[in-house]
């Protein structure tokens, strides 16, 4: 059977939240393989992602999980690696010199421990707490009976319903500038216009959703002044993989460019299996 036969054939499915940055790259390595795959959309205000069908495919209760020919696999770089390890073609996002495959995985790794913890700080104070306004508090209470810890559960209400701490907005935001400063060093060091140099790899992919987020939150001035940054963020954005990994503006949470009174919460905005 030909590369082409193997990724038709290919039974791939993806349990996912459409705003998740680690779902968001996940999809952009489907995309670049160019490979169908089979959508589970999680309602992670309604805890699906905690409840014991999923819980018996992934553990942790984290997103995304991938399901291939009935076999799971979990964390998302976990999942971009084994989805290049498999299905090399049309495009190989692994470096083969051991250096550079060195720097991709230290940018990975930088995304998934440093980045991703900072957008979860500012995406928390700021389109987190604007469900209680879209949803309601009420509802919300509802919602959290669903989740099997309710401990965690009462905790994630009054994280809601807090006031936002604006001095750990402060501490994230000059966090995020700082790794922002290495990443202009490590573009710039290596030449561009990729984070390890000519070859397009799974470290733009990864760092590309936190980007997408930090946009979102209108925080671009994190790049501001940073020209190969800035540079190569504008490309990535050009490549077909990101635009049909994109989550779509109209399914998107409540945020800084997306107001709550021009998108009231509807049942029907939210895709499922789709």
């Amino acid at each position: 059977m030909t590369e082409i036969g193997q990724r038709r054939q290919a039974n791939l499915e993806l349990y996912q939240f459409g705003d998740s940055p680690c779902c968001m790259k996940v999809r952009m390595v489907l995309a670049e393989k160019k490979l169908p795959w089979q959508e589970h959309f999680l309602k992670s205000w309604q805890f699906d992602h905690h409840q014991p069908e999923y819980l018996s495919l992934n553990p942790h209760g984290t997103v995304p999980t991938l399901i291939h020919d009935g076999r799971t696999i979990i964390q998302s770089n976990v999942i971009a690696e084994y989805l290049d390890d498999v299905f090399p073609d049309p495009i190989c996002l692994i470096p083969v010199d051991p250096l550079l495959a060195s720097k991709m995985r230290q940018w990975m790794f930088e995304e998934q421990d440093y980045l991703f913890k900072l957008i979860v700080v500012l995406s928390f104070n700021t389109m987190m707490k604007l469900r209680v306004q879209a949803f309601g508090l009420d509802q919300l209470k509802e919602w959290s009976k669903l989740h099997p810890s309710q401990i965690i559960a009462q905790d994630y209400l009054q994280r809601v319903v807090a006031p936002a701490d604006m001095e750990a907005v402060k501490q994230a935001t000059e966090k995020f500038r700082w790794h922002m400063e290495r990443l202009e060093v490590q573009i710039s060091e290596i030449g561009g216009p990729w984070v390890c140099g000519d070859m397009f790899t799974l470290a733009d992919i990864c760092l590309v959703p936190i980007f997408d987020r930090i946009e979102y939150l209108n925080l671009e001035n994190l790049w501001e002044g940073l020209p190969a940054v800035t540079q190569w963020y504008d490309k990535i954005r050009e490549r077909d993989s990101y635009l049909e990994s994109v989550h779509p503006f109209e399914y998107r949470m409540w945020g800084p460019k997306k107001s709550i009174e021009d998108y009231p919460y509807s049942e029907d905005d939210y895709p499922v299996d789709s």
